[in-house]
């Protein structure tokens, strides 16, 4: 078995930190999908607004589910995925806290739950934005070997630099 040519990569050793990352906005993404299926229709909203916010809750829930793949992955892009999704979901809940607190209940359940809910959910967004972007901040590093390319063979043309001058001969017409 052979020793891998890279010495350092900064993705593969914080698999981690990616993978808490994950963790957290799966979950933070069954929560959107769960309040987007079947809280958003129970609302006493307009039926059109009410369509509105499950197509743009469903999709924001599936974006979070690619961004767990891009996660999971290892994937660059995953990193800024999770930045937007997290504000998206930051805003909805200080929107949602706002409202719980001012005595609407969500949830069917009392002012302070709601309320905790939309903090929780704030902070497990923020927390997943940082484990997200920790693994890919790239800084080169100062102990990184490169290998020396191989020179290719030397020229077989003469010294001169003159080439080898070719003949072209017409070819006859076969009768």
């Amino acid at each position: 078995m052979t020793a891998s040519p890279r010495t350092y990569d900064p993705v593969r050793f914080h698999r981690g930190t990616r993978g808490f990352a994950a963790f957290l906005t799966l979950l933070n993404g069954f929560v959107v999908l769960g309040a987007t299926l079947f809280v958003v229709p129970t609302l006493p909203i307009d039926s059109l607004a009410a369509t509105w916010a499950v197509i743009l809750g469903t999709t924001v829930g599936i974006a979070h589910f690619v961004a767990v793949v891009g996660l999971i992955r290892g994937r660059r892009w995953s990193a800024s995925l999770v930045g937007y999704v997290a504000t998206i979901g930051i805003g909805i809940s200080v929107f949602g806290a706002l409202v719980a607190a001012t005595g609407l209940s969500i949830f069917g359940a009392e002012r302070a739950t709601s309320v905790g809910f939309f903090l929780w959910m704030i902070g497990t967004y923020l927390v997943a934005a940082r484990f997200a972007f920790k693994p890919f901040s790239f800084t080169p590093q100062a102990h990184r070997v490169t290998v020396p390319v191989a020179k290719p063979a030397p020229d077989a043309r003469p010294v001169t630099g003159a080439r080898k001058r070719t003949v072209v001969r017409p070819v006859a017409a076969a009768a």
